[in-house]
Parts: structure tokens; sequence; C-alpha cells
């Protein structure tokens, strides 16, 4: 995801970046310059006062505060990556690697069953001892891994750069320049999102930062008091990656998803400093077009990064294969998502909002009943999941339209080179059309 707001201010500055020359350090230095140029701009405009900065002021996520803390040792770090082994084995920096993702593993399995009960009703409100007690157990965890999130980030750094500079997509300074923006992330428990939308469209007031470490409770009043009580639609969410920078990356993914989720994040630092991450904020079309060409590019690259790192990747099934065929009444989320929204668009748009609301929440449950842990369906849930063409919540044609342009690329570094340069939907529409 693409941090909000003002690094569209500082477009001259990525210009000055992106020159070519010789001294590495000056670019690392302007990069590190215009991200903390950003996350100031974005303070600033926080001080905007609405019934959301006011209600989530005591909660609210220091984005600055954060790019502080972790900018120095990340940047240094950045300025030696063409060190060999950074003072660790091939043998240790695989090992912790495979440490980390184990213990990413029971993380998971505990956050997965939470999340259900809590959609089932099971656990939930104010001072639920079942709650607290497996949120004391993921903190207990996720302390474990501390220890190893340096080397593992150093490791995974190495790996994806590498991949991208075979697709072709460094700025050939020179044998011993780094990749440009360089690839720089921690691996951290993601601050959460807060997500209004009005009650009679799907659209994207306001979005904030919050804490990472919120209570369900906690949640819950927010979406309350920012939601139904303004008469409008409030939804408190987790995130995958942040484009900070360095950009954050969920500590609890897996290694195939952190990876994939390392480059989506990494690509949209790439296109800032093109005409496509410029225009990220021209419009709510640009920003589909912006993440779900990284959405696209984080998948593929990633798979590839995953690969070198001796994962495989199951094979597509195959529509004539001999295997079991899959149960024609197995439920179908996409399928049920995409439907969900579509009649939600019906109702919003004949002005029947109840009906709406009452709707959704009934699709909910079905989802629930299903496996998926949905916490809460409501016009602030498609507003977010909706600026992601391929995901089942968003009716926009791009993700097609991407695809195309995919199909019609030799590569994944081609079709990337091929998109950063649209600044605006009408003319990436109209090179789509023209596509054979």
């Amino acid at each position: 995801m693409q941090i909000p707001g003002a690094l569209k201010k500082f477009e001259w500055l990525a210009k000055v970046i992106s020159l070519p020359g010789r001294l590495r350090w000056r670019r690392w230095l302007g990069f590190t310059a215009l991200l903390v140029l950003a996350m100031v701009m974005m303070r600033e405009e926080a001080f905007a006062l609405t019934p959301t900065t006011r209600a989530t002021a005591s909660s609210s996520f220091s984005l600055e505060g954060w790019v502080a803390k972790n900018l120095t040792t990340k940047a240094l770090g950045g300025l030696f990556d063409f060190l060999p082994g950074r003072g660790q084995s091939e043998e240790e920096r695989q090992s912790a690697v495979s440490r980390y993702f184990d213990l990413g593993e029971q993380v998971r399995r505990i956050e997965g069953a939470l999340a259900l009960s809590v959609a089932s009703g099971g656990i939930g409100g104010e001072d639920n001892p079942e709650a607290e007690a497996l949120e004391e157990e993921l903190d207990g965890l996720r302390e474990q891994r501390d220890d190893l999130s340096g080397l593992v980030e150093a490791e995974l750094e190495k790996v994806v750069a590498k991949v991208l500079r075979e697709q072709d997509l460094d700025r050939n300074w020179g044998p011993f320049e780094p990749l440009f923006p360089p690839v720089s992330f921690r691996l951290e428990r993601l601050p959460k999102l807060i997500v209004v939308s009005p009650r009679d469209r799907i659209a994207t007031l306001e979005v904030h930062l919050l804490e990472s470490g919120l209570s369900i409770a906690e949640r819950e009043s927010l979406e309350t008091e920012v939601g139904p009580d303004q008469n409008r639609s409030a939804l408190v969410t987790g995130l995958g990656g942040l484009a900070t920078f360095p950009s954050l990356v969920s500590d609890s993914q897996s290694l195939r998803f952190s990876l994939q989720t390392i480059v989506h994040e990494w690509l949209h630092h790439y296109f800032f400093f093109h005409s496509l991450g410029q225009s990220y904020f021209d419009s709510a079309t640009m920003t589909t077009l912006n993440e779900t060409a990284a959405d696209i590019g984080g998948k593929e690259l990633g798979d590839l990064a995953f690969i070198a790192l001796g994962g495989e990747i199951p094979p597509p099934r195959d529509a004539d294969s001999t295997e079991a065929p899959i149960d024609s009444d197995r439920f179908d989320f996409n399928q049920t998502m995409r439907e969900t929204r579509l009649r939600t668009d019906e109702l919003l748009e004949a002005g029947m909002i109840d009906e709406a609301e009452a709707y959704m929440e009934e699709r909910r449950q079905i989802f629930v009943e299903n496996g998926y842990p949905i916490r809460f369906l409501n016009q602030a849930y498609f507003a977010f999941h909706g600026t992601y063409a391929e995901n089942a919540a968003s009716v926009s044609p791009i993700a097609g339209e991407l695809r195309k342009v995919r199909d019609d690329s030799d590569d994944i570094g081609r079709f990337i080179q091929r998109v950063r340069g649209f600044g605006n939907y009408q003319s990436f529409k109209e090179y789509v059309e023209q596509l054979p």
C-alpha cells in the first residue's frame, strides 16, 4: 500500500534524485530526504480536524516517528550492500530465515483462530480472558522473532534485489552501484488502518493509520464512533505492507507472501520516480491502476525470489487435468464476494441504505460459516479492498486491462517498464485498446 498523501508534492526532488551519477551516497541521502519530507507533510495534513481525526487522536500511529527510528540503521546498511555476507555465513542466514517463518506459521494459526472466533461472536468486547490469553501468546511468539529479524531482512533484501536486477529494473549505473530505489524494509507488526466511507455509496473519504496493538474492543469502539455515530461507514483493518522508507512488511506472513509484499512496496518506491507513481493521488482510478500494477508485479517478482530461495510454486490447475474434479458444491469465496459487491452497489444506487447494510451483514455471516473470518462487512470494507482491482471486492476493469499488457510483455520486467510511464488513465486505456 502506498502511503497516503504528501509524496506527490515532491516530484521535483524525485527527478533530481533519479539523475544518473557516480555518488551513491548523495542519491541515498536524497531519497531519504524525500521520504522524511513526505512524513512531515503527512503530519501537517493530519492536523485538519475531522470526526475521524478527533476520535483516533489517542491511538494514531506516528509514521514520522517510526521512520526516524528505523531509517538511520537501514540507510547505513544500504550503503554497504556491495559487501558480501554482512558478517554471517550463508548457512546462518538461511537458518535464520527458516526459523523466522516457522515462528510466523505459529503466529498465523493463533491469529486465524482468534479472528474466526471474533467474527463468529465467540470472542469480543471488553475484559475477555480468552482473547487476552491468545493475544498474550501472540506477543510471546513475536518476541522470539525479534532477534532474527535483522538477519532475515538482510538476506531477503539481497535476494529480491538480485531478482529485480535480472529483470532489468536497475539503473545500470555501474557494477558497484546498488539498486535504486534500494530494497529496504522492516518486518514488524503493522499499524492498523481506519477507512471511512459514506453510507450511501462506496468511496474512500478518509484513511488514518492507528497503533498496531489496538484491542478488538478498541477497534469496535472506534468503528462505532467514526461510523454510525457520524452517519458514515468505518472499518479498522489490517495491512500486509506499507510503502514507507524503509517499507513496513507484516511479520506474520508466510515467506512467499512476504516476498510478494516486499516487492509490491518496492514497486511503489520505483513508480514514484516515474509518471505512474507521481499520479497516484490524481484520482481513484489512478490509485487503483498503481495498486493493481504493484500487485501483479509483486506477485510475479516475489515468486521469482521465492524460487531463488528454494521454494516451489504449485502448478496452476489445468482445465483438462485428469485429477479429481473440483467439488462443485465447495464454497467459492471470489464468486460470492463479487456477487455481494454487485448487489450492494445496486441497493445503494437505489437509495436503499438500510437494506444494503442488512444484506452485507447476512452475507458476512455466510463467509464466517465457511471459514472466512470477516469481522465487519460494510461500505468501508469495499472501499478499501476495491482499490485492488484483482480483489473479488472490486468492480474495476483495470485488472483485465493490466493483464492484457502483461500477456503482451515478454517478461514481468518489461511489463513494469511499460506501465510505469502512464500518468493518466485515459492514455493507458487507449494504449490497451490498440494491443492485439
